[in-house]
């Protein structure tokens, strides 16, 4: 990387964080520190190396600070909207981005140049002019690898698949697009959706897409066929009376490491979402069965929107929270200890080989368990995205206030 201009801005002390070899434990989770922005964040992502943590602002800028410096770098003019969706090309050099302008951009983390602007200097009226005042610059990266005119309407989602052959997108035509990630030549639509699908993720097998609308039907599809495979109805929608529109959608979409579950973080019982009167969950489906098998639920029933979901590597599930009063959680739960009560439950004896037993009855279909979090992290302000290092000691989260904070547990 390299500056082209001679001068590059002074960095601010910075304490160099702590390095814990313990097992990350959630109830020992610390602030370690926090960057400052203008306008509030819609989001954030860390890079897969650790080093870079990317945030989307509502000024249209999609921001990387170096997570040790404090350095700040900001991409921009190639998005004319918010961005509200970060991935990783699966080799970590590529940041992937995608707004209500409709596009995805490709852009390089670590650019070969980064241009040093000055910032325009603010005259204050004071007794003693003599004084120069210094200029702030700021460091731009205004050259992205590739723009896409990816969706008609926001582009609401990027995702680069696991073997680094295909990218999903999906946006406000109803439409999941399967791309190939070295040329962006586009391989198949899927359609099907009724309403604006929100989120749309690849397998880690390869083989399947999931992706969730604004009424909450979750659809599977075979990646190779584009053949719909499932549909799953959850309780992430709802009806706002208020101003009479449908409300739902995932916020968030993620599997575990090895693809078994997936989590889907938005809201349910819609009363006044631009109010904010909604309940935040979480739905984690079984992907051996295809079935919604836990509702997560917040510690407090407070009324928010649930904006990330994470699989932890020790197998809990972390959820971020924006709340309808202004502040925000971060918060854990145990899928482990549901099963295992699950588990201890007595089991009815089989009937064996008799040739007169009754035929089996009809099996009901299964209710979603409903967890509560066993802790909660709280925060001054909204939570709207959340990321952990690979290894789970580390975590960031993007507020509503433009704070981008660094956690370690």
């Amino acid at each position: 990387m390299r500056f082209d201009e001679t001068q590059t801005p002074e960095m601010d002390e910075v304490v160099p964080m702590p390095e814990n070899s313990g097992k990350p434990d959630p109830k020992k989770a610390k602030e370690l520190k926090q960057f400052t922005h203008g306008e509030a964040l819609t989001n954030c992502r860390l890079d897969p190396s650790g080093k870079y943590v990317f945030a989307g602002a509502e000024d249209f800028g999609v921001y990387r600070w170096e997570i040790e410096t404090g350095e700040k770098v900001v991409y921009r003019g190639a998005h004319d909207s918010w961005v509200r969706r970060i991935d990783f090309s699966s080799d970590g050099k590529q940041v992937l981005t995608s707004g209500w302008d409709g596009r995805v951009v490709v852009w390089d983390v670590q650019p070969e140049t980064i241009q040093a602007v000055e910032l325009p200097v603010e005259q204050t009226e004071s007794e003693d002019d003599s004084e120069p005042v210094e200029p702030k610059v700021e460091l731009v990266v205004d050259k992205p690898v590739r723009i896409v005119e990816a969706h008609r309407g926001f582009s609401r989602w990027v995702h680069a698949g696991p073997n680094g052959k295909y990218i999903a997108t999906c946006g406000n035509d109803k439409i999941i697009k399967l791309w190939d990630a070295r040329r962006w030549k586009l391989k198949k639509e899927f359609v099907g959706h009724g309403r604006h699908p929100y989120a749309v993720m690849i397998h880690p097998d390869g083989e399947s897409l999931v992706s969730e609308d604004l009424m909450g039907e979750i659809f599977v599809w075979n990646a190779k066929t584009g053949q719909r495979t499932r549909e799953l109805k959850s309780v992430m929608t709802g009806f706002d009376n208020k101003f009479q529109a449908d409300m739902g959608g995932a916020r968030d979409m993620a599997f575990n490491a090895d693809g078994s579950l997936l989590g889907c973080a938005g809201i349910t019982n819609v009363v006044n979402s631009f109010a904010g009167q909604q309940d935040p969950i979480i739905c984690v489906v079984d992907w051996a069965t295809k079935e919604i098998s836990s509702h997560l639920r917040t510690k407090s029933n407070s009324a928010g929107v649930a904006w990330g979901v994470r699989f932890h590597p020790e197998g809990f599930v972390v959820g971020a929270m924006g709340n309808q009063n202004g502040k925000g959680t971060v918060e854990f739960w145990s899928l482990a200890d549901e099963e295992a009560s699950e588990s201890a439950a007595p089991k009815e004896e089989a009937a064996g080989c008799d040739d007169h037993a009754a035929p089996e009855e009809p099996v009901e279909e299964k209710k979603p368990r409903e967890i509560k979090p066993f802790h909660v992290v709280e925060v001054n302000k909204p939570v709207r995205g959340i990321d952990f290092t690979e290894d789970g000691r580390r975590f960031v989260i993007a507020c509503s206030d433009g704070s981008l904070r660094v956690y370690e547990m």
